[in-house]
């Protein structure tokens, strides 16, 4: 799971920086654009996101297993709703400073800029938002929202609907089968647009509530890993028919192609995980720094990204070399800041890391869930 987080992290600032340079909307553009990021781009949007909230979900189901509710759903606020409440005032802030600036929307300092931010107007109207920290909101919400789930699962009723649900995920292709609420809530809310602002997202909303759920579900389920490793090659295999298909045909139908993309989801992140289970059995120390740093990065690199592309928008080199520069000194910018914050102990609750002192006594428990 650590591999994992790390990778869809990288997976997600790669992505973000093809944001500058394709031909989609977003905050800053390139003045010559590379369309030809875009088919890789549209995968990595399906999956990037939904593998991190698996992800996560999972980790509630590791979290829980030496904690009770209560501090469960402190430790969630603190290393949440704290970080996201920082970030909508410090971190964000920068982001839409940026796009004002690009569309010539502002012309002055960001001091200037930043009183700005408490008139409280919701983005794109105002400057209060949480940009692409919404996935924390919305994780912090999911957690919130299933502690009567958690407390259920731990009575006797509970722990049998567990043992019923391991064993039938753990049976042939059932666990394919759980792309079926995935899918019907696509087509069933195909009408809301994807907003990340929670009060009018309900598509999205309950896209990712399903992915929290099922990811806590396997995290509570271990004989379904072993059925994922047996299960790895068809999926990977499936999941390539299935773009190959959508690829061939160059126009499906709304609900077919809500149909594709929903299978391609499931049967890909299926198949990730499998690998993931086969061949990674040992940390390293640079996955477990990379893993250690991996939630300051996120909250970091898309304002990074945003000031250093500002920064060298005019660069008098091609768009390939633009890309090359901006990935490289916004990743490297990210991580030293990432460094730099987890060094400083009062600014580490901040960007969700416990505080050292109760880093070191979860490092002398062993067997501490982190």
């Amino acid at each position: 799971m650590d591999w994992l987080r790390v990778m869809a992290i990288v997976l997600l600032h790669l992505f973000h920086t093809g944001m500058m340079f394709n031909t989609w909307d977003w905050h800053l553009k390139s003045p010559v654009a590379l369309p030809v990021l875009e088919p890789t781009m549209g995968v990595l949007h399906l999956v990037r996101m939904p593998l991190l909230m698996l992800i996560s979900g999972a980790g509630t189901a590791f979290a829980l297993r030496r904690r009770t509710l209560g501090a469960f759903a402190k430790d969630r606020t603190l290393r949440l709703f704290l970080p996201l409440v920082f970030g909508m005032f410090v971190v964000v802030p920068p982001q839409i400073y940026v796009e004002r600036v690009f569309r010539g929307q502002f012309q002055g300092s960001y001091a200037a800029f930043y009183p700005t931010v408490f008139n409280f107007v919701p983005y794109p109207a105002g400057s209060f938002s949480w940009h692409h920290l919404w996935f924390v909101a919305y994780l912090f919400v999911y957690c919130l929202l299933a502690l009567p789930l958690f407390a259920a699962l731990r009575t006797a009723r509970g722990e049998r609907f567990l043992a019923r649900a391991d064993a039938w995920l753990s049976s042939g292709w059932n666990v394919a089968w759980l792309v079926v609420p995935l899918l019907l809530n696509r087509i069933l809310l195909r009408d809301f647009p994807e907003t990340h602002a929670l009060r009018d997202d309900p598509r999205t909303f309950l896209h990712y509530g399903l992915l929290f759920f099922y990811g806590h579900l396997m995290g509570r389920c271990p004989g379904v890993w072993t059925r994922l490793v047996a299960l790895r090659r068809g999926m990977a295999a499936f999941a390539a028919a299935v773009l190959v298909a959508a690829i061939a045909v160059e126009s499906l139908p709304p609900v077919a192609e809500m149909a594709v993309g929903s299978v391609f989801l499931w049967s890909t992140l299926l198949a990730v995980l499998g690998y993931a289970r086969q061949h990674v059995r040992a940390s390293s120390p640079w996955l477990q720094r990379a893993q250690a740093l991996s939630y300051p990065f996120y909250i970091f690199h898309q304002t990074v990204i945003l000031v250093v592309g500002l920064v060298l928008l005019h660069l008098p080199v091609g768009p390939w070399a633009l890309f090359g520069a901006v990935l490289a000194v916004s990743f490297a910018v990210t991580w030293a800041l990432s460094e730099g914050v987890s060094r400083v102990s009062w600014l580490r609750p901040f960007f969700g890391l416990k505080t050292r002192t109760s880093q070191r006594a979860a490092t002398l428990a062993p067997g501490t869930v982190g």
